[in-house]
């Protein structure tokens, strides 16, 4: 789970850094849409870099990137909804990584116990 996370998540981030660097901004509303989602997408690579060793730091960075795409989507422009819903989508994710390295930690203590 943890590697398809990865794997998934890393293409979203290439994908988003396209668009990012791709984008043209008109006017002084379009910059700033430009600079609060190049710094949802930066937090997004941070949490990308705990992935496939650490998923709940990965969870615990796309909370925090949650509460603030969600904020954003209610009170400046709702298209950060998508990165509100895109962004449940891997915190789902990562927590079920975090779920199955807990069961692999467990499993190991219980081999090394019995031999």
């Amino acid at each position: 789970m943890r590697v398809a996370t990865g794997i998934i998540f890393a293409f979203w981030l290439v994908f988003m850094l396209y668009k990012f660097m791709t984008t043209q901004p008109v006017d002084y509303d379009g910059e700033t849409t430009r600079i609060l989602s190049g710094g949802l997408i930066f937090v997004q690579f941070i949490a990308w870099a705990f992935i496939f060793t650490k998923p709940f730091t990965t969870f615990s960075i796309l909370v925090m990137v949650e509460v603030l795409s969600l904020l954003l989507a209610i009170t400046y422009q709702p298209g950060y909804s998508v990165f509100a819903i895109v962004n449940l989508i891997f915190l789902i994710m990562s927590f079920a990584g975090h779920k199955e390295l807990q069961k692999k930690i467990i499993a190991s203590k219980k081999q090394a116990k019995t031999t």
